[in-house]
C-alpha cells in the first residue's frame, strides 16, 4: 500500500484528518471571539496564558491572530508540510499551560474532577497527541 495520495501530498490517516478538521473549526472559533464576546460577555472570550480577555476590541485584534495560527496549523497538518512541525511543538506546549493557568489565576468555581478529565483528555489528544505523532512521522511529511 501506498503512503502517497494521488497528487504527491503524504497519505494523512484518519487521525490527522480529523485534527486538522477539528482545528479549522477551532480557528473559525478563536477568529470570532469578539462576536461571541458580544452576544453573550459571559461566556466568549478569547483565554491567552490563563488570562481570559474581555475586550471585545482586544477579542476582535487577538481572536483573528489566533485563528490564522491555528488555520495555518490545519492546513499544514492537511497537506502534510514538514514546517507545521514547529507549529504543533508550540501549540502541543501551550494548550495544557493555557488551561492550568487559567484554572489557577481565576476564582470562578473549579469544575468537577470529571469534567477536567474530559477536557483534558480532548485538548491534550488535540496539541500533544498530534504533536507527537507529527514528529513520530516526520518522514511521511513534505
Amino acid at each position: 500500500m501506498s503512503t502517497q495520495q494521488s497528487d504527491d501530498t503524504p497519505k494523512r490517516g484518519p487521525f490527522l484528518t480529523v485534527m486538522a478538521i477539528l482545528l479549522a473549526v477551532l480557528a473559525l472559533s478563536d477568529a470570532t471571539k469578539a462576536l461571541q464576546r458580544m452576544q453573550d460577555p459571559a461566556v466568549g472570550g478569547l483565554v491567552i496564558l490563563g488570562h481570559k480577555i474581555t475586550s471585545i476590541g482586544l477579542n476582535a485584534v487577538a481572536g483573528p491572530l489566533f485563528g490564522l495560527f491555528l488555520v495555518t496549523y490545519a492546513y499544514g497538518v492537511w497537506r502534510m508540510k514538514r514546517w507545521v512541525l514547529p507549529m504543533a511543538t508550540v501549540y502541543a506546549f501551550y494548550v495544557p499551560v493555557n488551561l492550568v493557568l487559567f484554572w489557577s489565576l481565576h476564582s470562578v468555581p473549579h469544575p468537577t474532577v470529571r469534567f477536567i478529565v474530559i477536557y483534558l483528555a480532548f485538548a491534550l489528544t488535540g496539541s500533544v497527541s498530534t504533536a507527537l505523532y507529527l514528529n513520530r512521522h516526520h518522514d511521511r511529511l513534505a
